[in-house]
């Protein structure tokens, strides 16, 4: 062919591929050598037979040179590459669109924000969480194209519309409800600002008991029996709960009480896990018991404050194979803070010992001043007040109605609690405490109690009553399902009304009857 010069390389000097910016399909079979660490483009050299043609800019020579030489062998490698190009190409487009930014207003977008106002919500975050980093880097590995809005958007707009949508629902169950139990109490944020929080409890057609937080509001005046009564009441319009006789469930605290009478709700219970806990302070409130709480709270707080007392209590632990468990500092307002405190202290009792006849402890002489029978009455505490601690756990049920549970138990405590010639002076004084206070709560309820726990299968023979009184309670009963069979004109086969099935389990459970 004339002006070409073909000339056939048999060495094994390496073959570069030509620059990216060549686009001719003859690169595909051809390259170049280097010379001084530079592509020598004087002459291209064939990948398949290392023939050096010479290479001027055009690279008609070097087609006619791998058609005629090579035939199939380079046509098959030119059609391979321009589909990898092809392909290649078409799926640029694919890859484009699959990291393209998704539009605020599209299906995914929506359903992505209202998923993180709800985990917001539900967990309490604060709204600038939005805006931290570790947050934004995970929602950008689950979902690279949605872009996070702002948290002004979060505050202004997207909680504004949960919250309208969740009140809807909530608006729409309290309607089918037949009777709705509140409760209601006021508390103090660690900002020091005052809130009172209300919830609603009824029972659905299926039988299921549903808890709603209605309200949580701040509250800027004083807390007067007065001012909470209002605030139940406006509570009660809002949600349109008068027409359903709600029930009040509060503390025993003196304006609580003032609050059911101005709202106007009839009955007004108290917490019964709270007036166990009035009842178990007054017990520890008894000279003695007071008195060996604080020589035990000087114990655990020596270890709460001194780092090396809390390190040599950890090795005197591991020596003597005791659990690895921290001291438990109690709260005043808290009784079972104060039982664990002791049950602690007994379980730790040789490594605290240790501990503080430790030479590395100066103070632990001072410290120590617990003595012998200091520890026996502390065995006897935990043990009187074990049961108790068992009643508030139970008490603290909030899947199902409580209110049966409170005569049984009640009973039972007080039983418990009845003196004993084995007793010690310090156990005498706690039980006559804790007798006095409960046996001056829910004065006046008695029918409502055990109305609610004859309706309960756990406790229908109801063993903690006369047979008098038993006898009167049935009679009640069986008197009022008469009243609802005939009001509401069903078959008799639906309300049987005698005495034995009328205690077939839940067979006449109302909330009207049960609202704890």
């Amino acid at each position: 062919m004339e002006g070409v010069k073909e000339v056939s390389g048999d060495n094994d000097e390496k073959i570069f591929n030509a620059p990216g910016k060549q686009k001719s399909k003859v690169w595909t079979v051809f390259g170049f050598y280097k010379k001084e660490g530079k592509l020598d483009r004087s002459r291209a050299v064939c990948k398949l037979c290392r023939a050096s043609l010479t290479y001027t800019g055009s690279t008609t020579n070097l087609d006619q040179h791998a058609r005629r030489r090579h035939g199939q062998e380079y046509i098959g490698e030119t059609r391979t590459n321009e589909q990898e190009r092809t392909a290649s190409s078409s799926t640029q487009p694919v890859i484009s669109n699959m990291f393209a930014q998704l539009g605020q207003n599209s299906a995914r977008a929506k359903e992505i924000t209202a998923s993180i106002t709800r985990f917001i919500a539900k967990g309490l975050c604060p709204y600038n969480i939005v805006e931290w980093e570790g947050f934004q880097d995970l929602i950008h590995t689950l979902e690279p194209r949605y872009k996070i809005p702002s948290r002004n958007h979060i505050t202004n707009t997207c909680m504004p519309a949960l919250y309208t949508q969740v009140k809807s629902q909530v608006e729409k169950e309290l309607a089918n409800a037949e009777r709705v139990a509140i409760t209601s109490d006021a508390w103090t944020s660690c900002a020091t600002e005052s809130y009172v929080t209300i919830t609603a409890h009824h029972i659905t057609p299926d039988w299921t008991l549903n808890v709603h937080v209605l309200q949580t509001r701040a509250f800027k005046g004083s807390h007067t029996g007065k001012n909470i009564g209002a605030l139940l009441k406006q509570a009660c319009i809002d949600w349109k709960l008068f027409d359903k006789e709600p029930a009040l469930v509060t503390d025993n605290a003196s304006n609580m009480v003032l609050a059911g009478v101005e709202a106007e709700m009839s009955p007004h219970l108290m917490c019964f896990a709270h007036t166990i806990n009035l009842a178990t302070q007054k017990a520890f409130k008894v000279d003695t018991v007071e008195r060996l709480l604080g020589r035990v709270r000087r114990v655990v707080g020596f270890f709460h404050r001194s780092v090396r007392a809390a390190e040599i209590l950890q090795d005197k632990q591991k020596q003597l194979a005791l659990p690895i468990h921290k001291l438990i500092q109690d709260v005043s307002t808290r009784w079972n803070s104060s039982h664990d405190m002791l049950e602690r202290l007994l379980e730790q009792q040789p490594a605290i010992s240790a501990a503080l006849m430790s030479r590395d402890l100066r103070r632990g002489e001072e410290v120590n001043t617990l003595k012998d029978k200091d520890f026996c009455d502390v065995v006897d505490i935990v043990k009187l007040m074990a049961p108790v601690k068992l009643v508030t756990t139970s008490m603290c049920e909030d899947k199902r109605p409580t209110l049966s549970m409170i005569c049984p138990v009640r009973a039972k405590l007080k039983k418990n609690f009845e003196a004993s010639d084995e007793d010690s002076a310090v156990i005498r004084e706690m039980k006559q405490a804790f007798r006095n206070d409960l046996e001056k709560r829910y004065t006046g309820l008695d029918d409502l109690f055990y109305t609610a726990t004859a309706l309960d299968p756990r406790f229908k023979s109801l063993p903690f009553l006369t047979d008098h009184d038993a006898e009167r309670t049935f009679t009640s009963i069986t008197a009022e399902a008469t009243s609802l069979h005939n009001k509401v004109n069903l078959p008799t086969h639906c309300y049987p009304l005698s005495v034995l099935n009328l205690f077939t389990p839940w067979m006449f459970l109302k909330p009207k009857c049960l609202l704890g």
